[in-house]
């Protein structure tokens, strides 16, 4: 037994180091082209999975499968809220807000709408996967946005917006989930479903500000005399947050994002991250997520089936324009039209109506609907990765060509 145990235990440090080796060389080879690097950690991942080569064997819905998108996901969506800068959101902040609850529930019906019709799925499963897809992804952004100096406020509410999608985005998707699960998505009272919310939206909120403040008093106070020492408490505050919280029923993904918010948003009286600390510390956690994307992108790559994605490949390519050309535009006219105080322009609403990623949240909460053994998951699979790459080709590389047609580039 010890044996065996040992046996699983180097094949997955195994495949730890052949999915970290080929993301950085992926990510050099992406660097090189100006291609989006997801798409070719996709790439090295399929040609290391067992159809190609067979170095890369990853187990679907296993532990290793499994912790990889949990924890990466919940990194990732700490660094959402770390990241977070409430003073240029003061303005804009009803904007962000309707982006990331109502535009959030209209992209979901609508995706899963498109879903039901076109892949034949049952309703509530349609709308899991609109919930999942949901969810949008800032990491192709933010480098075009520092390098052409996008007007500072649209900037800023993108990157606002994927922040708080990936916590919302990711709760949604566990609601929806557990319906689906129970009793093959039995109907629930609308008091059930708002208890379950609240359990999830508050519990998770209340948990991951504990943790936050926490280690923001633990970085301000107590940090230890190793340069990389602070480290530490930000691991334990985002994957501790997410961990605690999923054990006592609430949102993890909401605690880790109001986790990473607490520690550096802290309230005046309590102690603070000081802007030289704060600045080592998101350097440490942009090295920490670009080894996550890694891992959940090259994973992807190597469970990826070309017949099954051939197969559904025409409908899904229809559920990804649905999602990209109607879906988004009614989403920004819902959100953006109603907040007057920002008194956005059309230039402006016309640039959020394109710029709509997709990217590691929604491969993440893919990959786990599949390991909980939901009916038909490995379309899920299948459609989330059309749409990343579909979004990342079409619209992330185009973004800078509109930004420049539309006159928000400033100098």
């Amino acid at each position: 037994m010890a044996s065996n145990a040992l046996q699983v235990a180097e094949s997955y440090l195994f495949a730890l180091f052949v999915m970290l080796a080929s993301g950085t060389f992926a990510a050099r080879v992406a660097e090189r082209l100006r291609l989006p690097d997801i798409v070719l950690y996709v790439i090295a991942g399929f040609l290391l999975g067992p159809t190609v080569l067979g170095v890369l064997r990853i187990p679907e819905g296993g532990a290793f499968h499994d912790a990889v998108l949990s924890l990466g996901a919940a990194w990732i969506v700490f660094q959402g809220g770390l990241e977070m800068r409430f003073q240029v959101l003061r303005r804009i902040w009803l904007s962000v807000f309707l982006l990331a609850t109502l535009g959030l529930a209209i992209t979901a019906a609508i995706v899963g709408a498109a879903a039901h019709f076109a892949l034949g799925l049952p309703i509530m499963s349609a709308l899991l996967l609109g919930s999942l897809l949901a969810s949008t992804d800032p990491a192709s952004l933010v480098p075009i946005f520092q390098r052409l100096s996008i007007r500072a406020r649209v900037a800023q509410a993108v990157i606002a917006e994927s922040a708080f999608t990936d916590a919302t985005g990711a709760m949604l998707t566990a609601l929806v989930l557990s319906r689906v699960m129970a009793s093959g998505g039995a109907h629930a009272s609308a008091g059930d479903l708002a208890e379950q919310v609240m359990r999830l939206a508050l519990g998770g909120a209340a948990i991951g500000m504990a943790l936050g403040l926490a280690a923001a008093w633990l970085v301000s106070r107590h940090a230890p005399p190793t340069p990389g020492g602070r480290s530490l408490y930000l691991v334990l505050a985002a994957l501790g947050s997410y961990a605690v919280a999923s054990e006592l029923g609430a949102s993890g993904f909401m605690a880790s994002f109001v986790a990473g918010m607490a520690l550096v948003h802290a309230p005046k009286r309590w102690p603070r991250v000081e802007e030289p600390a704060r600045v080592a510390l998101e350097g440490f956690v942009d090295a920490m997520s670009l080894q996550f994307r890694m891992l959940i992108f090259v994973s992807l790559g190597s469970q990826m089936n070309l017949r099954l994605m051939a197969h559904h490949l025409g409908l899904a390519l229809l559920v990804v324009a649905v999602f990209m050309l109607v879906a988004r535009p009614l989403t920004v006219l819902a959100s953006l039209v109603p907040d007057r105080r920002a008194k956005w322009t059309w230039r402006e609403i016309v640039f959020f109506f394109w710029v709509r990623e997709t990217g590691t949240i929604a491969i993440a909460l893919a990959g786990l609907v599949q390991g909980a053994g939901v009916s038909g998951a490995q379309v899920f699979t299948q459609v989330a990765a059309t749409a990343v790459i579909a979004t990342l080709l079409l619209q992330a590389s185009t973004t800078p060509l509109l930004a420049r047609w539309l006159g928000l580039v400033e100098r």
